[in-house]
């Protein structure tokens, strides 16, 4: 397998590069909630000098609510890399293919990207267009599953016959013991990635402690979490 490399802009936002091939996934919003953290302009600023964040093949966005996303910044992003194609379940740019059904399938060079819908997490948002990405070579599997309800059957439906090699989640599918149950008995990623957490001068209630305890406590081989700007791992 070559290397992929992710890096954390803030909260659920990476640019994954793999195979040559550089996506950035709900990597541009500045809504600044209590708790958690966001793309600031200073941040902003190091993301374009950063080698990790140089011009993407594809934006896309698992969903639009604004800790994930920011139409001003996208804006920005297409008008600095014109050639980017833009994916996102929501019709917010002309140019942009928008995300419907049940599941759409894209290929990429050596790579299949598969936009899956599945339901975001929370009964009030039931009706909220979400989508999770599953990225494939044919030979390693990488499941980015978004803001999609902890242990949810849609997702076990759409991996049937499936393996997944790395997996990019949201800390509580660690931190509950529902999540916890089905990361560790179902989907058994070779490595996990935790993210959706602030930068650790955010972290007023105390997710990164409750994340390096869940962490401690998994029986799984390789677990990493992402909490700092412009953190980067190697798989």
């Amino acid at each position: 397998m070559s290397h992929c490399t992710i890096t954390l802009s803030a909260n659920a936002g990476i640019s994954l590069e793999w195979k040559g091939y550089r996506l950035w996934v709900d990597a541009l919003h500045t809504d600044q909630r209590p708790g958690f953290s966001t793309v600031t302009p200073a941040l902003w600023e190091q993301m374009q000098d950063s080698a990790a964040f140089a011009p993407p093949d594809l934006l896309c966005f698992t969903h639009c609510h604004s800790d994930h996303y920011s139409h001003e910044l996208t804006a920005e992003a297409k008008a600095l890399w014109p050639n980017a194609k833009l994916i996102m379940p929501q019709q917010e740019f002309d140019s942009q293919f928008l995300l419907t059904g049940d599941e759409v399938r894209f290929s990429d060079g050596d790579i299949t990207l598969r936009f899956l819908r599945l339901p975001h997490e929370g009964s009030a948002f039931a009706a909220v267009p979400h989508y999770g990405l599953l990225l494939s070579d044919g030979v390693f599997r990488i499941l980015i599953a978004g803001d999609c309800e902890i242990a949810s059957p849609a997702l076990s439906q759409h991996l049937q016959h499936t393996s997944v090699d790395l997996s990019i989640l949201d800390f509580p599918w660690l931190t509950l013991n529902k999540g916890r149950q089905y990361v560790e008995n179902v989907l058994r990623p070779r490595h996990l990635l935790l993210y959706h957490l602030p930068f650790p001068e955010d972290d007023v209630n105390g997710y990164l402690n409750a994340a390096r305890q869940a962490t401690a406590l998994s029986d799984l081989a390789d677990i990493r979490i992402l909490c700092n700007p412009l953190q980067q791992e190697v798989i």
